[in-house]
């Protein structure tokens, strides 16, 4: 006998889910990327020309992983290790990813200080979850990736803080100052999605300092939780910086969200870990071990080899910047030759990450929402990008995301003729 499970469902989906789930999850709403994705693939099946500048993510023909990596992960698994890691990740990768940090950013934390996750979201959540009661007041600065999701999950008082692209869409000092004040969690990213911009050694070490000032004003903890992902992705010319580098004294306040997904080009290979103080190392790593969240074992074993190989990755990684800032610097290079023909485009030059900031200065005059131009762009010149509502600033201001991890140099050119096309035909 077959059982026909739709005969046995509730007529009204809708309402039996917003009776079964709780208030919090009921009153969720998806992603507008993963929205504005299934409206390119149905226009792509259709027949039309699109370029897709709304992905997050590195297309493997165009960007594959690192040869030493996917060997190691081949050998990872040949030789059986396949079964449950630590809950914190694997010994071997732990030291990695210190060594690493003493390297490259010269931090000197020990093994003790990095938990290994399933890519960069579950420390992101974990930091949430470890940090956050509900009213608690939560900062992240405008436009930002997720955070108004984490909000609504963990019901804190968030602070949204508005920037500007004066400001290269960070906060200034003084109004960064002013939102700590009573904050329990301050989130910042940098390089910035969905912008592509890098914070300033002064912003930064501001911001470290409030930080640092609050939790020695008897109000309470106030952590920073600085995710950056992006950070080897800086182009060339482009420093990245670090709180803790900048403000030795916020070291205690201070949680790290880093993976390879974005600069080993391995978003699907899920390896991210937190860096952060060893008494708080403890308590991520509990979290993630009852959740499930730890890196599959072999990737963990590949990423730790291939992080020890000597001259490995940053050789990749240069070739990978390389590759990422052709794409970026032909796509400013292009808008900004549009612009030059008094065209209503703009753009800031590439800095950091896979991203450009892009703006069509065309609300008021012919469109009221970046929706409005959104569609305009995708249905009438094949060219998809985000707007910064996605990323939670609310106003219209004909801003953009651009992403380059899925495309080629071939898309980046039609995707400019098209757009130039439809610009001056008004």
């Amino acid at each position: 006998m077959t059982v026909q499970i739709a005969d046995h469902l509730p007529t009204d989906g809708a309402a039996a889910m917003r009776a079964t789930c709780t208030p919090t999850i009921a009153a969720m709403e998806g992603s507008l990327i993963l929205g504005i994705a299934g409206q390119v693939r149905k226009l792509a099946e259709a027949g039309q020309t699109i370029t897709d500048l709304t992905v997050g993510d590195f297309r493997p023909a165009h960007f594959p992983l690192p040869d030493g990596l996917r060997a190691r992960l081949h050998d990872a698994v040949d030789a059986g290790e396949t079964n449950y890691p630590p809950a914190d990740g694997l010994p071997a990768l732990r030291k990695a990813i210190a060594d690493l940090y003493s390297e490259r950013l010269g931090l000197r934390y020990s093994p003790e200080s990095v938990c290994v996750c399933s890519g960069a979201r579950p420390p992101i959540f974990a930091t949430w979850a470890l940090f956050v009661r509900p009213g608690d007041k939560t900062v992240s600065f405008l436009p930002g990736w997720n955070s108004g999701y984490y909000a609504q999950l963990f019901g804190s008082d968030h602070h949204f803080i508005p920037t500007s692209a004066a400001d290269n869409f960070f906060p200034t000092v003084e109004a960064a100052r002013a939102a700590i004040k009573g904050a329990r969690l301050v989130v910042l990213n940098s390089p910035l999605n969905p912008t592509g911009t890098v914070i300033s050694a002064e912003v930064l070490a501001g911001i470290a300092e409030a930080v640092v000032e609050e939790n020695r004003s008897g109000r309470g903890p106030c952590i920073l939780m600085y995710d950056q992902v992006y950070w080897a992705l800086t182009q060339p010319g482009v420093v990245h910086h670090n709180p803790v580098s900048l403000v030795p004294a916020c070291a205690p306040y201070v949680v790290q969200v880093d993976a390879i997904s974005k600069w080993m080009a391995a978003t699907g290979l899920r390896v991210g870990w937190a860096v952060l103080p060893p008494y708080l190392q403890e308590r991520m790593k509990a979290y993630i071990g009852h959740v499930g969240a730890w890196a599959p074992r072999p990737e963990q074993v590949a990423t730790a080899a291939f992080l020890q190989a000597p001259g490995a990755l940053e050789v990749f990684r240069a070739q990978l910047v390389e590759s990422v800032g052709q794409r970026l610097h032909r796509l400013f290079d292009g808008v900004m030759a549009l612009r030059a023909e008094g065209l209503p485009v703009d753009a800031i030059a590439p800095q950091g990450g896979i991203y450009l900031s892009f703006r069509v200065d065309l609300i008021g005059a012919r469109f009221a929402t970046n929706e409005a131009i959104r569609r305009w762009l995708l249905e009438e010149a094949g060219v998809a990008v985000v707007p910064f509502q996605a990323f939670d600033m609310h106003e219209q201001t004909g801003w953009f995301r651009m992403s380059v991890g899925a495309v080629s140099m071939a898309d980046i050119e039609g995707a400019l003729q098209r757009l130039g096309a439809l610009l001056r035909r008004g």
